[in-house]
């Protein structure tokens, strides 16, 4: 039978192969290992139904017994042919042909073909015998016999010896084979989880330096934070005990003033960039849109900075563009922009500086605003980071300049809203700064000149003030009366007690804090939209709640304003401006 070199056998064709152990016969102790060549494996599993499994399986039990039966038909004719002229030597051939076949199917068949080949030899003498007329067997013929069985034995059990050895030697490069891929495998995994071990550590250490770094920023922060509140209110302690001292009217006292008014700038200028800052990096800030020309608005602001560059000794020079340059954007905070860019530039250029504001167009969709110095420059490691929270180039222990740290943070956000972008240049320290703010330019569809229209003083007769704090409630009523003879401003401590006074006193405008105790100002609200008499007055929320959240439920409870506290009377009087008109009537937003 002839065979592919290196294949002991037939190997069972099942749909999937599985464990390392060769499949077993119905015979007990026949193994077969026949490997079936690659390129008859796949249509040998296609056609691997059921029928054909069990046809195979039935071929696979009597298949090796119909070839021992077959072998020893050939070893008896052959042998039968070759007796008389090769006399003994005749019995090698029958031997080669069962040791082959217990190489190829076993001993147990090897056997029994061996058992048959010796019956079909005494045969084989005894008709030959006959033909002699000799009577029975002969010594000789015995022992070729006996000879013929003891061989074919021991070639039967050398040969079954053989194909074990082979066997096992196939099972162990199969299973080494198996052990080196599920080695190599282990190996490829091992590389893997160490890259991936590595990689998390990479990260945990990116996140506790990330951590270290917003831990010492934050602690920076709070000292920067105690150290900007802290000097405001020295000034303000010690002119306060000035003007408790000092006789009224006097310069002194008049100084004295102007030290706590500017304290209380600089004050609220800290708490609404922090206020700010928060609700940019939370997404809850509301831009107004609307067309604007970005040269007036740089105008207004440096005529509103100029007096911060004289006391300091600061030249400032604008330069504008020919015609004007119009943007779409929201002008509070576009003006925000620009003044701090205006007041970072004044806080950092010493005395004697001069500071140049440039508005121009890049193309016709693009903006360009420019504030450069001459003053004390950044240094280059300083550039990537300089618009982050809490960022400062002075860090020394006087921090002279200044400032949370806040200003160019919001810059940067408050940019990037409006479609922009901002960038820094510097030469280094000593060398001055260059800020460069670009915006989308677009052209309005008309001209709107509403906005250059002046505001003209407040007409309101009746004012309620409600407001839990004596001190806030008492001085702000103060300062919407004095210097007005037809205005007046009555106050309320409570949510219950401002109702009943906006009914016996019948106010035009009603001013309420939101954090009232008890009824919270948006009852308050609630209890005078549902009055008919009070439907149509006009409502202004007063809070320190500045969130879009905050302003959406008041605008809910059915306030037509919300002002965020520290409250700037003259923005105040503007609004009061708006809503009573010359005469007096009032018209609620």
């Amino acid at each position: 039978m002839a065979m592919p070199p290196g294949d002991v056998g037939h190997e069972r064709v099942l749909p999937k192969a599985t464990g390392t152990s060769p499949p077993r016969l119905a015979c007990p102790s026949l193994y077969v290992t026949f490997r079936v060549p690659a390129r008859f494996r796949f249509p040998m599993q296609q056609i691997a139904t059921p029928e054909v499994l069990r046809a195979h399986s039935r071929f696979a039990a009597i298949g090796p017994w119909l070839l021992a039966v077959a072998v020893a038909g050939l070893s008896v004719a052959v042998g039968a042919m070759m007796m008389r002229p090769l006399g003994g030597l005749f019995l090698m051939a029958p031997i080669g042909l069962v040791a082959l076949l217990s190489l190829a199917v076993g001993s147990l068949p090897s056997l029994f073909s061996l058992g048959l080949c010796t019956i079909g030899f005494a045969f084989c003498f005894w008709s030959e015998a006959s033909a002699d007329h000799v009577p029975g067997f002969g010594f000789a013929e015995v022992f070729r016999l006996v000879a013929f069985v003891v061989t074919g034995t021991v070639v039967i059990l050398a040969a079954e010896s053989e194909r074990q050895a082979r066997r096992r030697a196939q099972a162990e490069r199969v299973f080494a084979q198996q052990s080196l891929r599920e080695a190599e495998r282990a190996v490829a995994a091992a590389r893997a989880s160490l890259a991936a071990l590595h990689e998390s550590e990479e990260r945990h250490r990116a996140l506790v330096e990330a951590l270290r770094e917003a831990d010492r920023r934050k602690d920076e922060f709070l000292a920067m934070l105690s150290h900007e509140l802290r000097n405001p209110l020295a000034p303000v302690r010690n002119s306060l005990y000035v003007l408790g001292r000092a006789a009224p009217g006097s310069e002194q006292a008049r100084r004295a003033e102007r030290v706590i008014e500017r304290q209380i700038v600089h004050m609220t200028r800290l708490i609404d960039d922090l206020l700010d800052v928060t609700r940019i990096s939370r997404g809850k800030i509301e831009l107004q849109h609307g067309p604007l020309d970005l040269c007036e608005l740089v105008r207004r602001a440096a005529e509103d900075h100029r007096s911060v560059f004289e006391q300091n000794g600061v030249t400032l020079s604008v330069k504008r563009a020919e015609r004007p340059v119009w943007v779409n954007g929201d002008a509070t905070r576009l003006a925000q922009v620009v003044g701090n860019l205006l007041h970072n530039a004044a806080k950092f250029t010493d005395r004697g500086g001069r500071v140049r504001v440039s508005v121009s167009l890049d193309g016709p969709e693009r903006a360009s605003l420019c504030v450069s110095d001459t003053g004390m420059g950044i240094a280059k490691e300083m550039l990537p980071k300089l618009f982050d929270p809490f960022t400062q180039a002075d860090r020394t222990i006087a921090r002279s300049r200044g400032g949370l740290g806040l200003g160019l943070s919001l810059v940067r956000g408050l940019v990037e809203l409006h479609g922009g972008e901002v960038r820094a240049e510097s030469d280094g320290p000593g060398k001055g700064s260059c800020f460069t703010i670009t915006l989308p330019a677009r052209e309005p569809a008309a001209a709107r000149g509403a906005s250059s229209v002046e505001r003209e003083e407040h007409r309101c007769g009746r004012i309620l003030v409600i407001e839990d704090n004596h001190d806030a409630a008492s001085s702000l009523a103060e300062a919407l009366a004095v210097g007005r003879r037809n205005v007046q401003v009555v106050v309320a401590h409570s949510g219950p007690e401002g109702i009943e006074m906006a009914r016996s006193f019948d106010p035009e405008v009603i001013l309420c804090d939101l954090g009232l105790p008890g009824m919270n100002g948006y009852e308050v609200a609630r209890v005078l939209r549902a009055d008919p008499a009070h439907r149509r007055k006009v409502l202004i929320a007063l809070t320190g709640y500045a969130s879009p959240e905050d302003r959406r439920l008041s605008r809910a409870a059915g306030f037509d304003r919300h002002l965020a506290k520290p409250l700037d009377v003259k923005m105040l009087e503007r609004l009061l401006a708006e809503v009573c008109d010359p005469a007096g009537r009032v018209s609620a937003a």
